[in-house]
C-alpha cells in the first residue's frame, strides 16, 4: 500500500518528470500476469533497417535514437523484441537477461497494458529471479498494471531534463543516465 501512495502522492502534484524505478519477484510477476493479444518478434542485430524504430521514437521522444539502438542492438547482454498486434506494430522493448524491461516504447494508438504484459512475457523467458522497470510517474496505466501484477515501488527518481521531454506515458526509459 505504501508503494500505491507514493506514486499517486506524485501524481497528484504533478511532477512530469518523476520516474520511479519498480521490481517484483519473477515468480510473483508469472502468477499474476495473464496472456495479452499482441506478440512479440526478436529485434535482429545491428546493423539491418530500423525506420519503423525511428519512426516510433520521433512520435513518442521528438528525436531520433539511432546510435542508441545501434549501441544496444550491438550486443550489450540486452535483447530486443518488436511487439504487434494484428499485423502493426505496437512498440519495442529491450529486456535484459536479470529481467530487466527497458527501455520500452509504446505507440499511442497501442494498449499500453497489454504491450507491458508482452515485454513482461517475454523477460520471464530468460528466468530471472526478478523483473525490473524504471517507469515515468505519467505513464499511469503501465503503472497500475505493474503494481497490480505485485512490483513494488524500489527508488523513487526525479529526472531532470534541458527541453521537454514529449511522451512521458508511452516511453519507459532502461534507466535515468540512459533514457
Amino acid at each position: 500500500m505504501q508503494s500505491q501512495n507514493v506514486w499517486k502522492a506524485a501524481v497528484a502534484l504533478g511532477v512530469c518528470l518523476l520516474a520511479l524505478a519498480v521490481a517484483a519477484p519473477a515468480q510473483t510477476v508469472a502468477k499474476n500476469l495473464a496472456h495479452a493479444d499482441y506478440d512479440a518478434t526478436p529485434i535482429g542485430a545491428w546493423p539491418a533497417p530500423r525506420e519503423w524504430m525511428t519512426e516510433i521514437d520521433e512520435a513518442l521522444l521528438g528525436l531520433r535514437r539511432v546510435l542508441h539502438h545501434k549501441f544496444l542492438l550491438g550486443g550489450v547482454a540486452a535483447r530486443a523484441i518488436r511487439i504487434e498486434r494484428a499485423g502493426g506494430t505496437a512498440g519495442y522493448a529491450y529486456i535484459s537477461s536479470q529481467g530487466h524491461v527497458g527501455p520500452l516504447a509504446i505507440l499511442p494508438d497501442a494498449d499500453a497494458k497489454g504491450v507491458v504484459i508482452t515485454a513482461l512475457r517475454c523477460a520471464l523467458e530468460s528466468e530471472p529471479s526478478r523483473v525490473s522497470m524504471t517507469i515515468p510517474g505519467r505513464a499511469d496505466v503501465v503503472m497500475q498494471a505493474v503494481l497490480a501484477l505485485g512490483f513494488r515501488i524500489e527508488v523513487p527518481l526525479v529526472l531532470m531534463a534541458w527541453r521537454p521531454f514529449d511522451n512521458w506515458c508511452h516511453y519507459l526509459p532502461r534507466d535515468p543516465g540512459f533514457l
